[in-house]
Order: structure tokens, then C-alpha cells, then sequence
């Protein structure tokens, strides 16, 4: 007697579709092999997608086969969407099937092989599953999409956030604490910390109860949902863009978008600042050679009355140039400098924007603060209650209090401390155009640290010397900025960039001491 195997398959976005239960399967084939006098060898109940046969119990019953030689066996199941839902996946599983000497059957649609014809229903049959199965796949793709762009998270919560459901049911995603707030320390390490690795970074994050791998890191990183963004996929051939969603954010927008500009930086401008630069080779690591295309490093050479610093290539190769004539060049391109008034609005749009995510990140801040500043209280009044009841003595009444009183100091120098940042950034922006008309006077005062930031500004890649004068070496973006050349082109990767310079350009602003630049102008 061949064995008979009932094949039992349901998904679990099919469980609540009528006729698609398990047990509903399982009757019918139990009444098909009744009448029939068949006899069910075994019952094999898969819960899982017929998009593939990539299916536990299905590769089970297959390996089974393979050990049953030269006798014929019978499989039989429901309707043929329950064997597969990929009509090219379903034909060469057929064929495998053959070869084995597996006969198969949908008893609630029959197909006789010994009949040509019949051919033409059993395609039909698998075309209409593989149909239904891509309605259902566009109609969750368009569902999603459309939730994302009311501004939505969707799928599992990312590190540092949990997925939470309303009262009425809606789903939504919020910050989960501790994870929140080591994400949030890990982001402003990444813009204090000038020369830390990432590894490192992440090493200390971990030490303080993050669970995630160095790769979730990295993505971590990039990801805009920390900000309070949903980026939206490209679709219909339709430009990636991000919105912003309807949860809490962990970081500010400007905070990520510092994160990401130095994340962008070309691994040979940091591996710059981590060495000890010499006043009189900044632009040392900038430039490649003309003749060979390495990169132009530096040195000085004593002669008889002083030192005399040169950018060469390195040893093979006899190019060299002085150091002094090209930072001489650098900085009298610095003076020259004529930016139109289009950039200048630019300027002031975006350090607008900015100030806007800085007064949000205050806000958010501060409500923060406020929570923790009610928590405290409560506990005060409450411990206050406990004593007039009795339920505490006296000490443990004043430790309360106590301990109350000092998170309550604390919490408002907080505040304070918040305030104060905020108000210094505010009274920062009229020197977004001090920044701007004396950026060579800013260039001098600097120190070398903030000179190579603004070098970088120019030149956020290494460049060929193919000439000393600094305006020929630019990128058409920056020429188009400061009006040397007509050149413009509209496409979202050439304003992203210009928008970077620009961003590079207001972040300088914290780097200089705007009282003593102001005396030295006057």
C-alpha cells in the first residue's frame, strides 16, 4: 500500500479566511479518503507562506521521500494555492516530484495528468494563486506606504524605541529607557569627541547596557527615525524623501545632520586632524600629485638662514612645490571671496531651520524635565502622607525629603543650564554673515584644528594640483557658490551638496570667539 500523506498549509494572515483553518483542511481530506478508502499514512501541518517551498514541514516530507525508493507515494491537499502560490516554483516542484514517483492531488480541485488537456486548468489554477498572492502583497505595499506618509512607523520598533498600542488601537512606537538615552549620548560623543573611532564609541555604548552588534550600530547611525523622520521609499519612480512622524524623537534634526556630515567625511580628512599638523603644511594631505596621482604629503628642509617647508610627493616620484606659495594662495583666496546675495538667503534659511530643531530640542528637553520635576514631588508628598499616617518614622520621612530636595536643585540646574545654551546659540546667528564677509580674518585667527574644518569646507576631497591658484581647483558646486563660474544643475544631489556646505559652513560658528574677532575688525 503507497503511503498517503495529508498536506495541511495554512499562513498566518490566512487563519481568519473562511475554508483556510486547519481543521476545516483536515475534515475534507479525512471525507475525500473515507469515501475514496484511502488510508492517511501522515498528517503534516505547515504554518507558513506558500510564496516558496522554502517550508519546514515541506522539506521534512521531501527528505522523507527521498529515503522511500521505487514505491509510488500520494500527497494530497485542499485546493492547489495550499501547494504553492509561485507558478514557476510549483512546475519545477512537480517535476522534482515525477522523478521521485510522488503523485499529487487538490481533491477540491481535481486534475487528471493522464489527460493533456487538463494541463490547461492546473495552469490556471496556479496562475490565479501567484494573481491573488501579488494583489495581496501590492495592497499591504500601498497600506504601508500610505502609513508611512501620515507619518507612521512601521514593522518592529528600531534599538532604543518600543512598539505601543493606543486605547482606541492605534500603533505607534515610543523611546524606551535606558536604550534612549545611551543612543542619545552615543550621538553627541560622535560630534564632541573630534578623534574618537566609532569602535570605540560603540564599545562604550555597550558598556552601558546597549545590546546591539558593531553593524546594527552603524545603521543605528544613519537611521533618521532617532530625529523624528520616516524616510519614505522610493516608489513609482517617485524621489526617496523622509517626513516627519507622529513620535517622539530621541535626538534633535541638528544633531543627526552634524552626525552625518562628519560620517560623510573621506577617511583621509580625519585621519588628517588625528595628526599632529604643522602650522605650515595645513593643506598637507589635501592635494595629489600631478605626475603620479598620490597624495602630496609635506616636510621642511633646513637651509642657511631658516626652514623651508615644501608639499612633495613621496619617495620615486621628484614633484614638489612650496608650501608657502600655496597657502599664501589659500588665503588671499579666502580674501577675495565675493558670495551673492542667492547663497547669503540660502545661509539664513537654513540657520533658521536649524535654530527651529535647537528651540524643539529645548522644548522636548524641558518637557522631560518636567515630568521627572512632578515624579519628585509625588514621591515628596506621598512619603509626607505615609509620615502622617504612621506608616514611616520620622527618619526615613527626612531621607525622603531630602533625597527630594537635591533631585529638585539638580533638575533645575538642568534647566537653567539648557537655557543658557540655548540663548548662546540664538545670539549666535547674526554671525552666520560675520562668518561669511571675514572668513579669511576667522581662517587667521583659528587654530589649526579649525583651519583644516574650513580648508575642508573647499575641498571635501582630495584633489589633483593641477594649479597654485586656488579658484581653479574648486568643484563646480563651489564655484557656483561664490559666483566663480555659471554652472548649475538642478538634480537633488548637487543641491544635497551645496546644502552640506552650507550646514559646514553655520556649524563653524561655535568654533571662534566672535568678541575678540569683532575688536580685532574694529
Amino acid at each position: 500500500m503507497q503511503p498517503v500523506y495529508a498536506y495541511i498549509r495554512v499562513s498566518t494572515d490566512e487563519q481568519a479566511i473562511k475554508g483556510y483553518s486547519q481543521r476545516s483542511q483536515l475534515e475534507r481530506i479525512k471525507n475525500y479518503c473515507e469515501y475514496n478508502n484511502i488510508i492517511i499514512t501522515e498528517v503534516i501541518f505547515e504554518d507558513y507562506s506558500a510564496k516558496t517551498f522554502n517550508r519546514p514541514e515541506w522539506k521534512r516530507l521531501i527528505t522523507k521521500l527521498k529515503f522511500v525508493k521505487n514505491q509510488p507515494s500520494l500527497i494530497l491537499f485542499t485546493y492547489w494555492d495550499r501547494f504553492s502560490r509561485n507558478i514557476t516554483d510549483a512546475y519545477s516542484m512537480l517535476e522534482q516530484l515525477k522523478i521521485k514517483n510522488v503523485s499529487i492531488q487538490a481533491i477540491e480541485q481535481p486534475i487528471d495528468f493522464s489527460i493533456p488537456e487538463s494541463k490547461i486548468m492546473l495552469a490556471i489554477y496556479l496562475a490565479t494563486s501567484e494573481v491573488e498572492n501579488d494583489k495581496r502583497s501590492r495592497n499591504v505595499s500601498l497600506g504601508m506606504q500610505k502609513a508611512r506618509l501620515e507619518g507612521r512607523y512601521i514593522g518592529k520598533a528600531p534599538i532604543g524605541y518600543r512598539n505601543k498600542v493606543t486605547a482606541d488601537g492605534h500603533k505607534y512606537i515610543a523611546p524606551h529607557e535606558p536604550e534612549a538615552i545611551i543612543i542619545r549620548d552615543v550621538f553627541k560623543i560622535i560630534v564632541q569627541e573630534k578623534n574618537l573611532p566609532l569602535s570605540d564609541v560603540y564599545k562604550q555604548a555597550v558598556s552601558k547596557g546597549l545590546k546591539c552588534s558593531l553593524t546594527t550600530f552603524y545603521e543605528m547611525l544613519r537611521n533618521p527615525v532617532y530625529c523624528g523622520r520616516i524616510r519614505i521609499p522610493n516608489k513609482d519612480d517617485a524621489e526617496t524623501k523622509t517626513i516627519k512622524g507622529n513620535y517622539d524623537d530621541v535626538i534633535s534634526l541638528l544633531l543627526f545632520e552634524q552626525v552625518q556630515l562628519k560620517l560623510k567625511k573621506p577617511k583621509h580628512l580625519n585621519s588628517i586632524i588625528r595628526k599632529s599638523i604643522n602650522e605650515n603644511l595645513v593643506l598637507r594631505g589635501i592635494f595629489e600629485c600631478p605626475n603620479c596621482g598620490k597624495t602630496l604629503t609635506g616636510s621642511g628642509s633646513k637651509g642657511r638662514r631658516k626652514k623651508y617647508y615644501y608639499y612633495h610627493c613621496t619617495k620615486g616620484c621628484p614633484y614638489r612645490l612650496s608650501a608657502a606659495l600655496l597657502n599664501i594662495n589659500f588665503l588671499k583666496f579666502l580674501k577675495n571671496l565675493n558670495v551673492d546675495d542667492v547663497f547669503r538667503e540660502s545661509v539664513r534659511k537654513i540657520s533658521n531651520d536649524i535654530n527651529t530643531n535647537e528651540q524643539e530640542t529645548y522644548n522636548y528637553k524641558k518637557s522631560e524635565i518636567a515630568r521627572a520635576v512632578e515624579k519628585v514631588v509625588n514621591r515628596n508628598l506621598n512619603a509626607q502622607q505615609l509620615f502622617t499616617r504612621g506608616e514611616i518614622d520620622y527618619d526615613d520621612y527626612n531621607l525622603i525629603k531630602n533625597n527630594c530636595r537635591t533631585s529638585l536643585e539638580n533638575y533645575t540646574e538642568q534647566l537653567q543650564t539648557e537655557a543658557i545654551k540655548l540663548i548662546s546659540k540664538k545670539q549666535t546667528d547674526k554671525h552666520c554673515d560675520l562668518i561669511i564677509n571675514n572668513l579669511a580674518d576667522l581662517y587667521e585667527s583659528a587654530d589649526i584644528i579649525t583651519k583644516q574644518k574650513i580648508i575642508r569646507l573647499f575641498f571635501p576631497e582630495k584633489i589633483i594640483l593641477v594649479s597654485h591658484q586656488i579658484e581653479e581647483l574648486l568643484s563646480d558646486q563651489i564655484k557656483f557658490i561664490l559666483g566663480i563660474s555659471e554652472f548649475k544643475q538642478n538634480d537633488q544631489e548637487y543641491n544635497q551638496e551645496i546644502n552640506d556646505f552650507i550646514k559646514e559652513l553655520i556649524f563653524l560658528r561655535h568654533d571662534f570667539n566672535f568678541t575678540e574677532l569683532n575688536e580685532s575688525i574694529s
